[in-house]
C-alpha cells in the first residue's frame, strides 16, 4: 500500500504516481505545509501558469495535521477559482464534458480542507477511470507499506523530467507548460486518452 499526501486536484506527475498503485492511503495525519499542493494548484492561462490557492483558517503557518485544517470562506475563493477555470478552459476540446462536475465540487462548502480534497480526488479518479483502491488511515503501518510524498512543489513542479506532452489551450502563445494540474490534461485530452497516457508514462 502506498501512503501519500492529498493534493488540490493534483499535478499530472502526482496522478501518475497513483496509477502505479493498487491501494492508496492518504495520510491525514501529515502536518500541513505551506507552499505545497495540499491547497494549491496550477492551471494554464494566456499569460502562462496561473497559481490558485485555497485560503486556510488561522493562516498558512500552522503545523497541525492536515485532517484538522479548516478552510477560510471570508473571501470568495470558490467563485474565483471556478471562474478562472471557465475563463481559461472554455475553448478546450473537452470543457463541456467536465465543467458541470467541476462546478459541483466548487458549490460544496466543507469545513475541513481534507473533505474538499477528497471530493476532488474521488471525482478525478472517476473521470480518468483510476483503478486504485482508497483505504482509510491504518492504525498500524505495515513494514511493506511505502510512504511517498510528492517532491514537486509550486516552486519546482515544472522541472519534472519527461512530462507527458499534449496540445494545450495556450501553447501557441506561452509554449508548453509541463506538469500542470490534472484538470489541464483532462480538459485538453479527455478521460479516455488521459488514462493510457498516465499508465504508459
Amino acid at each position: 500500500m502506498l501512503i501519500t499526501d492529498l493534493q488540490y486536484f493534483g499535478t499530472i506527475s502526482y496522478i501518475q504516481s497513483l496509477f502505479a498503485q493498487e491501494q492508496i492511503c492518504f495520510d491525514e495525519h501529515a502536518p500541513f505545509s505551506k507552499m505545497s499542493f495540499k491547497n494549491r494548484m496550477v492551471i494554464a492561462s494566456a499569460q502562462g501558469p496561473l497559481h490558485l490557492s485555497i485560503p486556510i483558517a488561522g493562516g498558512r503557518d500552522q503545523k497541525i495535521p492536515i485532517k484538522d485544517i479548516a478552510i477560510a470562506y471570508d473571501a470568495p475563493w470558490r467563485e474565483q477559482h471556478f471562474k478562472a477555470i471557465v475563463t481559461n478552459y472554455q475553448r478546450s476540446p473537452y470543457f463541456e464534458y467536465y465543467i458541470d462536475g467541476v462546478e459541483a465540487i466548487y458549490k460544496s462548502k466543507p469545513v475541513l480542507l481534507v473533505d474538499f480534497l477528497m471530493s476532488s480526488q474521488d471525482w478525478i479518479k472517476k473521470q480518468i477511470k483510476g483503478s486504485w483502491a482508497i483505504q482509510m488511515q491504518p492504525a498500524n503501518i505495515a513494514p511493506s507499506d511505502i510512504r511517498v510524498y510528492d517532491n514537486w512543489l509550486p516552486k519546482n513542479y515544472a522541472q519534472y523530467p519527461n512530462p507527458i506532452s499534449y496540445q494545450q489551450v495556450f501553447q501557441d502563445r506561452v509554449g508548453f507548460l509541463p506538469n500542470l494540474c490534472i484538470l489541464d490534461l483532462l480538459f485538453c485530452c479527455g478521460g479516455k486518452v488521459v488514462n493510457p497516457l498516465l499508465k504508459g508514462a
